[in-house]
């Protein structure tokens, strides 16, 4: 681990503990050390650049009544903690990508503000300006703070695509440890005469009458768009996914008699109760149905291997970042 030099760390943790003692949120320890990254100090204003905002909404809600003093202490604490720790590793990530001799140019952090600009703020730098003067911070502020995004970005996709490497092997192994996440199960297209409680008085002399049509051979889309309170335009056809449906897409009652069709073949007259009690008539027809399948190995390996990219660039991030907190000199004031 980095060691300093005597006199410099003494000062730093005589400002730092002299910053702690004299309260949480005092404005006027904006610029002492929150924190020591080798030889750089991360002032207590950076923190606050971040917090700042939510710390005066605890402020209100504690003013309100919502939450008590302690509870807004405490979610101070765990906040200002979450964004040292970030700022602690961006830290470190910029001094490897000094040390490493990396030297973006500068059309690349430019190009980065004026995206900015266009999609956070409309293109209006004034209103850039404002939002920075209400959040305390000036441009060299938000300057820097893309340029330290932007360089952390790269870093990582860097290390990441420098040590991952993904085997036919492991998209097969993937794949077979989690097949049943690729099992399509049971599907049924469907059409459904639904006739609602408040259709009418004789709404049950209608449903009977519309299931002898379709007993008679009268076709059942055209019936549906002449009867049905489900989907009249689309002729009665299930609303999603094109007309198919899963099992448990369907109330469980309708589940069980769909599920029996045959293509082409409709259901007898249903009668169930709805919310209120009040009955409810149903009439199903099956248009196709397509059995469970497992999805093959061939469709989705590039899904797959898409997946494994991913959970292997957090790894090896997650692990870089350790070292680099390792290796290096780390000292908290918060």
């Amino acid at each position: 681990m980095a060691t300093m030099n005597p006199i410099p760390r003494l000062a730093l943790l005589s400002l730092g503990w002299a910053m702690v003692g004299v309260g949480w949120a005092q404005n006027s320890v904006n610029n002492g050390v929150a924190a020591v990254v080798n030889s750089e100090a991360i002032t207590f204003r950076e923190v606050l650049a971040q917090t700042q905002m939510e710390e005066d909404d605890l402020r209100a809600q504690q003013l309100a009544g919502k939450i008590t003093d302690d509870e807004r202490k405490q979610r101070i604490r765990s906040r200002r903690k979450t964004v040292l720790d970030s700022l602690i590793e961006t830290r470190l990530i910029i001094q490897d990508y000094k040390k490493k001799g990396y030297n973006f140019p500068d059309y690349y952090f430019d190009r980065e503000e004026r995206s900015r600009v266009r999609d956070q703020f409309g293109g209006d730098r004034q209103a850039l300006v404002k939002t920075l003067e209400d959040r305390g911070m000036t441009m060299a502020d938000w300057k820097k703070n893309i340029r330290d995004t932007f360089i952390v970005q790269q870093m990582r996709q860097i290390n990441a695509k420098r040590f991952i490497t993904i085997s036919p092997h492991m998209i097969e192994e993937y794949y077979q440890l989690h097949v049943r996440d690729f099992l399509q199960p049971d599907r049924v297209k469907l059409r459904m005469i639904y006739l609602a409680p408040e259709s009418g008085a004789e709404v049950e002399a209608v449903a009977k009458e519309v299931l002898a049509q379709v007993e008679a051979g009268v076709d059942f889309a055209q019936l549906a768009k002449k009867y049905s309170d489900y989907n009249r335009a689309g002729g009665g056809l299930f609303q999603e996914n094109g007309g198919w449906v899963e099992r448990d897409g369907l109330k469980s009652e309708l589940a069980e008699v769909a599920f029996q069709l045959r293509p082409g073949q409709a259901s007898g007259l249903m009668s169930l109760p709805n919310a209120q009690g009040a009955t409810a008539y149903y009439i199903l027809m099956v248009e196709e149905v397509k059995k469970a399948t497992v999805t093959p190995l061939t469709s989705i390996r590039d899904a797959i291997e898409s997946t494994l990219v991913a959970a292997e660039s957090e790894k090896v991030q997650r692990e870089w970042t350790e070292r680099l907190k390792r290796d290096a000199y780390i000292e908290r004031f918060l």
